[in-house]
């Protein structure tokens, strides 16, 4: 049996909990023999017919080897096996084929000039690693270590290790994993390249798993938990019925649940969510279609579907489980696998430039046949991998040679340091950045001097965002009566997520007796602290914040409201979340996931609690608006700086002066907003006489009351 019956090529692995939903129950034996003949060789049996190889993380794919219909050398991408097929055998097939993309061509060109000299027989698939340009020289504990990053993972090797000075000598390097007898035959996993010459300045590796330090045997416990996890899978295999389950769907939600952090925990919350996985889907589809007619029977064959969900929900149930728990089994072996000592150190950027220690990618379990399956903690690298969008990583790394003038002076530089060096632009120009990569002078296109530096910015910013995803702003909403260190604290988190330019507070100008500030006096409190004055917007109702989105373009913009823990329990406006309206149709609001595909806000709005910041005040237990209002109440200057972070004497006397006109108000007038809805209290406490009030007018008032208290619950603070 083998993996690859859909294609030639080894594009992409399967992750061992994934047969299930890619080959039903030929898929689930084969993934059961994987974990058992693992459970073998973890044990020491020489006589495993599984091996085990270090999955690295390089990029891009390259393919290497003797074309048998011609007996030339060649290299190239997966696109060699398309129907046209792009083998390139010189310098300008290269050119020819991926001229589109030069830091490709480069790759290619390279791997042309040193590969051939090892001496391939068949066709090798592996992993571009680095090249001399793109070693550099790092300090890890005290100890300086050289340095590549091809994709996700950086990788480290002691200068003064074996490895190191074979990194230090070479020019390129890669890792093959696959081999291919021909063009047209399909992939065998594992490539042994103890056969390959010995090229000066190439590195070369075949990623197979050594273990010589013993730290990766199975406990008897380990091995125990396994087999209890395979029984138990074996229980619930036996009640699935494959035929006609919607598998390549079930295979794209899960993936789209790895993105926010989540893998199959609660078989039924997985089911509804792929159920709203669908809808949206579904409802993106219809959105396309121009004719009346098409959207009536495009609706029509997705309730359909959706009947069906229903009708094989307990397959689809079973199927998680089952995935779960083969899941589970396969990070046992990957737990044993990164206690191994390996030669290179792993790193992942955190996202600020730091590099954060890390483990392997993950690794690939190959049997005797050739098939090989992926085992790779998925809610951790690939995460991290979904959250770094590959293709934006590799267009960073684009070059770009820029002409000026008609000597042939140039400037070469990766399309991320153009982009460090020039104006900040929003425009793109697509046009211009062609004409560029086309070797035009940029003056004999741009011919006004004062004009070339944001002409050239206009084309990098189109080829760095050439995929042109939608724009994401974030509003945090609440009353924020007054702004606290922990308020801010969660705009900065926002912030740090959203970026500055797309993070905006939004706050309205009522005022009442829990809220003494108008929005003046919010803002001057909000911009003390550090919140950019033009991102705090005065808003009728912060929950929708119509006075922001009307700005942007509601197909190309995504807009997230982050609201605190306390609202998202209690407000009615968030209870429908994820939901359908009494229509049949989704709700407007839906939860947020991290690196998940969002629509426009004209569709769409995404809600996401925001980061909670615990801060205590001494006294008066942690910071929300009540203790806050309680504690800065004739608080002294020094106590008040204590409290807020900052001092300001303006904010401070205004501050003083509301709390006291809150104190000298008493809480008669407060505690209407407890009352039940349609009552009020007395204009003044012991009044003698109550002004009998005209039916009609009751009727106006109450509804001003539900109003009013509506907009107070659903204004109340956040963070």
């Amino acid at each position: 049996m083998s993996l690859l019956d859909e294609g030639k090529a080894n594009t992409h692995l399967t992750h061992l909990e994934e047969l299930v939903l890619t080959q039903g129950q030929k898929g689930y034996e084969m993934a059961r023999a994987f974990l058992l003949e693992l459970l073998e060789e973890l044990k020491g049996n020489v006589d495993s017919r599984v091996k085990t190889s270090v999955k690295w993380d390089g990029a891009p794919a390259i393919f290497a080897g003797i074309n048998p219909e011609n007996g030339k050398f060649f290299v190239g991408t997966k696109s060699i096996f398309n129907k046209v097929p792009k083998i390139n055998y010189t310098p300008e097939d290269v050119q020819r084929n991926h001229g589109h993309a030069p830091g490709l061509v480069d790759k290619l060109t390279k791997a042309l000039r040193y590969l051939p000299p090892l001496g391939i027989q068949k066709i090798l698939q592996g992993d571009f690693m680095f090249d001399d340009e793109m070693i550099s020289t790092i300090d890890v504990d005290g100890e300086p270590h050289y340095a590549f990053k091809p994709n996700t993972i950086t990788y480290a090797a002691p200068v003064n290790s074996k490895l190191g000075q074979q990194i230090a000598d070479s020019k390129f390097g890669i890792v093959f994993h696959t081999t291919y007898d021909s063009l047209d035959s399909g992939a065998s996993f594992g490539a042994d390249v103890s056969g390959l010459n010995k090229v000066p300045g190439v590195w070369v590796d075949d990623a197979y798993f050594t273990d010589d330090t013993g730290t990766v045997t199975l406990t008897e416990d380990e091995e125990l938990k396994v087999k209890k996890l395979v029984s138990a899978a074996d229980q619930i295999n036996e009640k699935i019925d494959y035929d006609n389950l919607p598998m390549d769907l079930l295979n794209i939600y899960i993936n789209s649940e790895i993105k926010g952090g989540q893998f199959l925990e609660d078989p039924e919350k997985s089911f509804l969510g792929f159920k709203r996985w669908y809808s949206g889907r579904l409802e993106k589809r219809i959105d396309k279609l121009k004719s009346q007619r098409g959207k009536m029977r495009a609706t029509e064959k997705g309730q359909e579907m959706l009947s069906s969900f229903d009708d094989r929900k307990e397959d689809i149930l079973n199927l998680f489980r089952v995935s779960r728990l083969l899941f589970e089994a396969k990070n046992i072996f990957i737990a044993k696998y990164n206690n191994a000592v390996y030669n290179t150190k792993h790193f992942i950027d955190d996202g600020s430039g730091d590099l954060v220690a890390s483990n392997p990618e993950g690794y690939v379990a190959v049997d005797h046949i050739g098939n090989g399956v992926k085992f790779v903690d998925r809610l951790e690298f690939s995460k991290a991998n979904f959250a770094i969008d590959k293709g934006a990583k590799f267009q960073q790394t684009e070059s770009l040679t820029v002409y000026w003038g008609s000597d042939g002076f140039s400037v070469t530089k990766t399309l991320l340091e153009w982009s460090q060096n020039l104006p900040s632009v929003e425009n793109k120009n697509q046009d211009l950045y062609e004409n560029l990569l086309g070797g035009a002078p940029i003056t004999s296109l741009v011919r006004e001097a004062s004009k070339v530096k944001v002409a050239l910015a206009e084309a990098v910013n189109w080829a760095l965002n050439e995929e042109d995803q939608k724009r994401v702003i974030a509003i945090y909403p609440g009353r924020f009566q007054p702004m606290g260190r922990h308020h801010y604290a969660t705009y900065k988190a926002l912030a740090d997520q959203f970026g500055a330019e797309n993070t905006f507070i939004a706050t309205s100008n009522k005022m009442g007796p829990k809220s003494p500030l108008d929005f003046e006096e919010k803002k001057k409190i909000m911009v003390a602290h550090g919140v950019p004055a033009d991102k705090i917007v005065m808003t009728r109702n912060p929950y929708q914040a119509l006075e922001i989105t009307k700005d942007f373009d509601p197909d190309a913009t995504s807009v997230v409201f982050a609201v605190g823990g306390k609202d998202m329990r209690e407000s009615p406006r968030f209870a429908n979340l994820d939901g359908f309206t009494k229509k049949g149709t989704p709700a407007y609001y839906k939860t947020y996931k991290p690196g998940e595909e969002l629509v426009g806000l004209g569709k769409h709005g995404y809600i996401t609690v925001a980061p909670h910041v615990e801060i205590d005040v001494p006294g008066f237990g942690e910071m929300s608006g009540t203790t806050l209002r309680k504690a800065l109440k004739g608080v002294t200057p020094e106590d008040f700086e204590t409290i807020m972070g900052f001092y300001n004497q303006e904010i401070y006397d205004i501050l003083q002066g509301k709390l006291e006109e809150m104190s000298a108000m008493g809480g008669g007038a407060v505690a209407g907003y407890s009352l039940p809805l349609g009552m009020r209290a007395p204009d003044v406490v012991g009044s003698e006489k109550k002004k009998k009030r005209h039916p009609k007018n009751f009727i106006k008032e109450e509804q001003e009351i539900v109003t009013e208290v509506m907009d107070y619950l659903l204004g109340i603070s956040v963070g």
